[in-house]
């Protein structure tokens, strides 16, 4: 389901809200890998009374989205399943630019930024800045010679580590978390300025959610003047004068602070504004309460001042298939991580020892639960359940499995049964027909209480997604700054060698050993394959699974070559993620001997056992023979 709100803006509120409410749900189809539109109507309120809700040529719209149910497909042996034959690893593309950054690794950084606060010297890569920055873009890929072409530049209107938390803030796509919770407001006024300056608008709308979620009645003024003058801005303003409109004595303890006195002495024309945006305000709430008095449906929502301390749960399955194939491959202490998923604000995995936590314990299976933590000075307290899942649900309770925990810093180990269960009787009572089995994990953690402030609804900050693989996707899209050229079947394909240096070490001594040529040749790998890993190399992802239909038509075809090329260059998350692929792809038995005749070739131990599993379950054995009598007759 999904609404639509568009809000008055001149504040008079004499116009009401113009809304828009979906009347039926729409279902989006399962594993739809291209763009899928649903196109929403414009209230009618809105029409022909535009005017009543831009204010200096701006609108803003309000989407809620509520997601009813994900229904899912019963899975048999003909579906396309959802196959994890091999966990890989977290996507790391954010971290490793940092790293190379760090380590100063080969490209070395190729321009000088010297502060004029202090005169630190910072270095970075164009490049990459002109990748996240449109102001560095317009310098460094499309200014005039001079500005290309220069190696030190001089900066004024930031600190030394305002520059530095900003560059960071390119580098990985995460805001730079101060060790005290002091410091975070100040981090925050000082990157907004920067985030402003260089128009970074995900780490712009980072900072003003830190501020809007921070003010009180000390440092309302200071965020009241950084956001003065600012157009992108207008929500941080607005949140502030909700809080000074928010209890006359909240307005009469921001009067008599010194900041406030300050500016009555020093910029009397801002105070003035301030206090008549005030009075608007006031106006517009009063009038609001009076028009739901009289019957009108418009009422005014807060968070509240103070939240107590709550129990956040979450509840997480993870499915490992073919577990005796697992048992098979993995060795003692060797273990498959889940994927990552959110209880009360950290990140959390779980980690399955098929073949035993250690030597004296092979015989069963081991469970341990982790969570990641972003400094050392974090503990999480955490309360775990874990139990199999019942694929027959004809089963009496698995007896319980919990504990309590404190987790603590980045480093912290894994907790969890060594001895979750014995292996025989899993196999016997909790593997599906399928061989897959089913672990449920349930984590509490309980969060502090704190105080806030009291912030409208409509003025809450939402920051986006990470969008650097976008960035980056982009980047290989246009060619733009471009500096290394391959030549693979005759194709052409520009690409940067920062990005090659940074993600695939095989193929940065490729180029640098071609170093002088016009061209980096590349054999034995076909140029749609090529392409393919360099999409993987830019964003941490396969290409959709659509565009690889329309490359060759056969997938199974496409992500054995993907293999072959991620085999080659050593990209483990990609190899990983080709198993997989292939994995889901075997649907009948032709498919499950060519992706095992494709695993062997590679090397691929789990991804050959997990074909021959699919080909011993007891529904498959007489399609086996028929299949493999029709081979031998056509040969």
């Amino acid at each position: 389901m999904a609404s639509l709100r568009i809000d008055e803006t001149n504040g008079t509120g004499q116009s009401p809200a113009a809304v828009w409410r979906s009347h039926e749900a729409k279902t989006f189809g399962a594993r739809s890998m291209s763009a899928v539109a649903w196109e929403l109507a414009v209230p009618e309120a809105f029409q022909n009374h535009e005017s009543c809700y831009v204010i200096d040529d701006c609108l803003t719209i309000h989407c809620t989205v509520e997601v009813l149910q994900q229904q899912l497909q019963q899975q048999d042996s003909t579906a396309i399943k959802n196959c994890l034959v091999l966990v890989p690893p977290a996507p790391s593309i954010c971290q490793d630019f940092y790293n190379h950054l760090r380590e100063r690794r080969s490209p070395e950084p190729d321009v000088t930024f010297i502060l004029e606060d202090d005169g630190t010297e910072v270095q970075a890569h164009k490049l990459l800045l002109a990748m996240r920055s449109p102001v560095f873009r317009a310098q460094f890929l499309r200014g005039d010679m001079k500005e290309r072409s220069a190696r030190r530049l001089k900066i004024s209107g930031l600190t030394a580590s305002a520059f530095k938390a900003m560059l960071y803030f390119i580098y990985t796509d995460k805001q730079p978390t101060p060790n005290r919770r002091r410091c975070l407001v100040a981090m925050a006024q000082d990157l907004l300025v920067a985030a402003d300056l260089y128009d970074l608008e995900r780490l712009r709308l980072m900072c003003e959610k830190v501020l809007s979620e921070s003010i009180d009645v000390g440092n309302v003024m200071t965020t009241l003047m950084l956001a003065q003058g600012r157009h992108s801005c207008q929500q941080l303003e607005a949140s502030c004068i909700e809080f000074m409109v928010s209890d006359p004595d909240v307005y009469d303890t921001v009067e008599a602070t010194e900041d406030y006195k300050e500016l009555e002495k020093t910029c009397p024309s801002f105070i003035n504004e301030i206090t008549k945006k005030v009075a608007k305000t006031a106006v517009s709430r009063h009038r609001s309460r009076s028009s739901t008095n009289n019957g009108s449906k418009m009422t005014t929502r807060s968070v509240s001042k103070y939240t107590p301390s709550v129990m956040m749960s979450g509840t997480h399955e993870f499915t490992i298939q073919c577990l005796s194939a697992m048992r098979k491959t993995h060795g003692v202490g060797q273990y498959i991580r889940s994927g990552s998923f959110q209880v009360g604000g950290y990140e959390w995995t779980i980690e399955v020892f098929p073949s035993g936590y250690k030597q004296d314990i092979t015989d069963s299976i081991g469970i341990f639960i982790r969570p990641f933590i972003p400094d050392d000075d974090t503990k999480v307290e955490a309360s775990v359940t874990l139990k199999p899942i019942d694929p027959t649900g004809e089963l009496p309770p698995f007896p319980r499995r919990n504990f309590m925990h404190v987790y603590a810093g980045t480093n912290c180990e894994g907790w969890g049964w060594p001895k979750f269960i014995i292996a025989k009787y899993a196999n016997t009572h909790y593997v599906g027909h399928d061989g897959s089995f089913t672990v449920q994990c349930q984590v509490e953690v309980p969060t502090e209480s704190r105080t806030s402030s009291t912030i409208g609804v409509g003025t809450v900050m939402t920051v986006p997604p990470s969008n650097m693989a976008w960035h980056l996707e982009q980047l290989l899209v246009r060619e733009e700054g471009s500096d290394v050229k391959f030549l693979v079947e005759d194709n052409e394909i520009c690409a940067h060698g920062l990005v090659i240096a940074t993600r695939s070490l095989v193929l940065h001594e490729a180029v640098e050993s071609a170093s002088g040529r016009d061209h980096v040749r590349i054999d034995g790998i076909r140029a749609m394959a090529f392409k393919a890993m360099l999409h993987f190399i830019y964003t941490d992802e396969l290409p959709r699974v659509d565009d690889l239909v329309h490359m060759v038509g056969d997938i199974t075809t496409m992500a054995g070559e993907m293999l072959a090329a991620a085999c080659r260059f050593r990209l483990e998350r990609m190899k990983r993620l080709c198993i997989n692929l292939l994995a889901e792809k075997v649907t009948t038995v032709l498919s499950a001997l060519t992706t095992a005749k494709v695993a062997r070739r590679h090397n691929c131990l789990e991804l050959e056992e997990y074909c021959r599993q699919y080909m011993s379950l007891p529904h498959m054995t007489n399609k086996v023979t028929e299949t493999c009598i029709n081979l031998f007759l056509e040969s």
